[in-house]
């Protein structure tokens, strides 16, 4: 700590005191250089004192306020060049102290008999008001102190944060801009020289966004100067009330670059996220692939769980509108009154409690895009007339809306768990809405319909359980697989994920074992009827992949241990490198282990 680093508050301090006791004033450092001073005193300032103020030194090291009523002849002053020739008359100094340290000394200083009576009139309470300046001297050096860590603090977190590979923006409650990283100007495309008002504009489309979709996601996407981003809200909460909010952005196309490197996807096939290799799934795949380029409206049909909504992504991003919204809702989940809104949005004052300036439904929120209407069987029946409408005119009416209707270029896939034609028939769907969405039917199979892919997907979702609880697992146990193969999974992928990651945190070895999957898959294997016999020869062949998939872990294990090349791996088990990728590829082992 520098009286320096406050010279011109010291100085205003030494003033002010000399002003009250018509005596002069100056402040030193702990070094004796004189940081502020009036009268004859003050054109010494920044010019040391070493060697010419013992008396300072003495107040400095001992912590202690001194009083000379005689200068020069006081036996401090002995080791002084004034000694004997002093031109003060008197003098009374006070150390200054921050946290128990002597940072520096405050001396009044009489040149005259009228300031020497001044000086000496009531040392005493002379003393007590030279004691209260120096801790307000001190108070303002503790200040600049705190004041100069909280520069440094917020420079690190600046620099932080532009190191970032996330896009960041800190609000206000208000919206006031607090901070913007570099990546966060990157993905809004703005230059340093754009003001915060540009910005605030853009915060605000992302707040009022955020406010659309925070019921169904903590996250949400947006596009913003043709690039498609995750979008994070997260307030900061003080005594109960919203002070800051900080906004994340994430570049999705980047994420996805990402994932596919991390998973061994094909980057020219979005299809591969759909883990499975049996000719039933590979049939669905394929058909999925061919519907893609098109814009037919798409029906998708199978049980909860086995990964509709993958699909209908896979499709988005397969086709022409990839780079354009993909819009997810769910029919089912909301409420039938806040559905309507949701789907086609509202104008301002449409109903009690309708927010100011009104809401985007989804249909424009997917503009140009692709709209997934999941569980389309559980549309109200007066809904699905208004559906009908707009995919038959191509143009929406919000809530409340009393003009031209809003024209909207939007792929509508839509999926169900439902049997559509039964719900036709008992009158719960409307006939001619579900022969518009009939276009392009696409079944997509049940897990027990495509056995041969469960372990493929129960290792895939180890893999992810294992490294996100950093477990070494290296597979399932041959009791754990024939547990695996046998069940139906009624929930499907959904319920096979689950399964897994219970399963990965009860487990302890090397390889899950039976009795830790759930009990309720491994409790009604006991209670059914064996109705497995006709799985029985291919549980051998399933043994020997689990084995080989073992055996290859191992070795990689081994000789990332000793930083060789997979080449040594492929050496060690006497495969090719072609044929060691695609083996890990197919058990869901990273080709960079």
């Amino acid at each position: 700590m520098q009286l320096q680093n406050i010279s011109d508050a010291v100085q205003q301090i030494a003033e002010a005191v000399a002003s009250v006791l018509h005596v002069e004033v100056e402040i030193a450092d702990n070094q004796l250089l004189r940081v502020a001073g009036t009268g004859k005193v003050q054109p010494g300032i920044f010019r040391t004192m070493a060697g010419e103020d013992y008396v300072y030194q003495a107040s400095i090291r001992t912590g202690r306020p001194i009083v000379v009523k005689e200068p020069g002849f006081h036996e401090m002053c002995r080791p002084c060049q004034h000694y004997r020739n002093c031109p003060e008359t008197g003098e009374i100094c006070c150390p200054i102290i921050v946290d128990g340290v002597g940072v520096g000394v405050i001396g009044l200083l009489a040149f005259t008999v009228e300031q020497r009576e001044r000086l000496f009139s009531d040392v005493d309470a002379i003393i007590t008001y030279l004691g209260k300046m120096a801790d307000l001297i001190a108070t303002k050096l503790r200040e600049h102190t705190f004041y100069q860590e909280q520069q440094v603090t917020v420079k690190r977190l600046t620099t932080v944060m532009d190191c970032l590979d996330k896009g960041v923006i800190i609000v206000s409650s208000a919206n006031r801009l607090l901070h913007i990283n570099q990546r966060a100007r990157q993905y809004l495309q703005l230059e340093e020289a754009d003001g915060s008002e540009q910005i605030e504009r853009q915060v605000e489309r992302i707040r009022q966004q955020a406010a659309q979709e925070a019921r169904q996601h903590e996250q949400f996407r947006m596009w913003i100067e043709a690039r498609e981003l995750l979008i994070g809200c997260t307030p900061i909460e003080l005594n109960g009330e919203v002070v800051e909010v900080i906004i994340t952005l994430d570049d999705l196309d980047k994420m996805v670059e990402i994932a596919k490197q991390v998973y061994c996807l094909d980057e020219n096939d979005e299809f591969a996220r759909v883990i499975g290799n049996s000719k039933t799934i590979t049939q669905t795949k394929d058909i999925a692939r061919r519907i893609a380029a098109g814009d037919a409206t798409i029906l998708l049909q199978g049980e909860s769980g086995t990964g509709k909504e993958l699909f209908a992504r896979a499709i988005h991003l397969s086709g022409k509108r990839k780079l354009k919204p993909f819009v997810s809702i769910n029919c089912g989940a909301i409420p039938e009154h806040l559905l309507e809104s949701e789907l086609f949005g509202y104008e301002e004052g449409a109903f009690t409690g309708a927010k100011k300036g009104g809401k985007l439904g989804k249909f424009e929120l997917a503009h140009e895009g692709t709209l997934f209407l999941d569980e389309i069987g559980d549309m109200p029946v007066y809904l699905q007339v208004k559906l009908l409408r707009v995919l038959q005119e191509k143009q929406i009416e919000r809530l409340g809306s009393t003009g031209k209707g809003t024209a909207i270029d939007v792929r509508v896939i839509a999926a169900t768990h439902h049997d559509l034609e039964d719900l036709v028939k008992r009158g719960l769907f409307r006939e001619d809405l579900y022969y518009r969405l009939h276009v392009i039917p696409l079944h997509v199979p049940p897990l027990r319909e495509r056995r041969e892919d469960i372990l493929s997907i129960a290792n895939y979702y180890l893999q992810l359980s294992a490294d996100k609880l950093q477990k070494n697992i290296q597979g399932f146990a041959v009791e754990a697989q024939n547990t695996l193969l046998r069940y139906d999974w009624p929930g499907n992928v959904r319920e096979l994920a689950n399964a897994v990651e219970y399963a990965v945190n009860m487990e302890t070895s090397a390889f899950v074992e039976k009795r830790n999957l759930p009990l309720k898959i491994t409790g009604s294997l006991q209670k059914a009827d064996d109705d497995s016999a006709g799985l029985e020869p291919d549980l051998a062949q399933y043994e020997l992949k689990q084995l080989e998939r073992a055996a290859i872990a191992i070795v990689l294990k081994k000789v990332a241990a000793e930083n060789l090349p997979k080449d040594a791996a492929a050496q060690i088990l006497g495969i090719s490198r072609a044929t060691l990728f695609r083996k890990m590829r197919e058990y869901g082992l990273k080709t960079d282990t």
